[in-house]
């Protein structure tokens, strides 16, 4: 049982960050691989945080804080532009990220990581097992979901489409186009702090490895399988792709070919749906 809850709670921390890269690929069209690396500010700056002895609700607080600021600081230059500058700006932030937390050794713990991070503890209550923890995971990625179907369905969501379908026709009709793009990164940000937070406080480790290239691959992944503009495809997508590894632990391969085997199961899905389902399994076409 503790280990379907296990695998519960990793795949709404991933759908929760599958949230952040779908509000900025899905519903306005900036193509973005640096979301592990704001969710891994989120997850560092939370565990060093709790871990100074800082309340786990204030910490994460300060990691959506810092995530929102650092993604909007990062993407402030390449919106004021066309095409693809963005996919550059965030590629370099996630590149920038990993080399902080590898050789910020003082504060990250370098390569070898961060552990130790104390369990979450929200008013007096602690969520130490995994079927506890996916109480507050679940909580956690319902007020995501509801924000996340709130913006879409509001005037502010309507902007968001039109700038991804016909920016220059927005841009004509007066309305302020980088300053709503400006506000949806900070959102993204946001999103990808939360799940950095919670996967920290659920993994008690942390480590450079967790959030690097390969992770911001495996999310855009996970939209474009479960569907992007979607609230269902954020998170049919990590249910899936996280169910992957579990299926190969009942094939008997040796260990040092799982971790390729994943990988090509990955690249091969990901050229799949782009092919002959760009909607992905949820619906809407990109």
């Amino acid at each position: 049982m503790n280990y379907f809850f296990s695998f519960l709670v990793l795949a709404e921390i991933f759908s929760i960050v599958a949230f952040s890269t779908n509000l900025l690929m899905g519903v306005v069209g900036i193509f973005s691989v640096a979301q592990a690396a704001i969710m891994g500010i989120g997850a560092y700056t939370s565990g060093i945080l709790v871990m100074m002895g800082v309340p786990f609700p204030l910490a994460v607080l300060a990691a959506i804080a810092v995530c929102a600021g650092v993604n909007l600081i990062s993407s402030l230059p390449s919106l004021r532009l066309a095409g693809d500058y963005f996919i550059i700006t965030s590629f370099g932030t996630q590149l920038v990220a990993t080399a902080v937390f590898i050789n910020w050794s003082s504060l990250t713990g370098g390569a070898s990581g961060l552990s130790g991070i104390p369990v979450a503890t929200m008013f007096g209550y602690s969520f130490v097992t995994a079927s506890q923890f996916a109480v507050l995971s679940t909580l956690a990625l319902c007020l995501v979901a509801l924000s996340f179907w709130l913006i879409l369905r509001s005037p502010y969501g309507m902007m968001l489409n039109a700038i991804r379908l016909d920016e220059i026709a927005v841009v004509a009709s007066g309305r302020k186009v980088l300053q709503t793009k400006i506000g949806v990164s900070a959102v993204s940000g946001a999103y990808a702090g939360i799940g950095g937070a919670l996967y920290a406080a659920y993994i008690s480790f942390i480590d450079p490895v967790s959030f690097d290239i390969h992770v911001s691959v495996l999310v855009v992944t996970m939209v474009v399988v479960g569907g992007a503009r979607t609230l269902a495809g954020s998170i049919i997508g990590p249910f899936l792709l996280l169910a992957i590894p579990q299926a190969l632990t009942l094939i008997d391969i040796p260990s040092t070919l799982v971790g390729p085997i994943r990988q090509l199961i990955y690249g091969l899905l990901l050229i799949a749906f782009m092919l002959w389902r760009p909607q992905g399994i949820a619906g809407k076409s990109l």
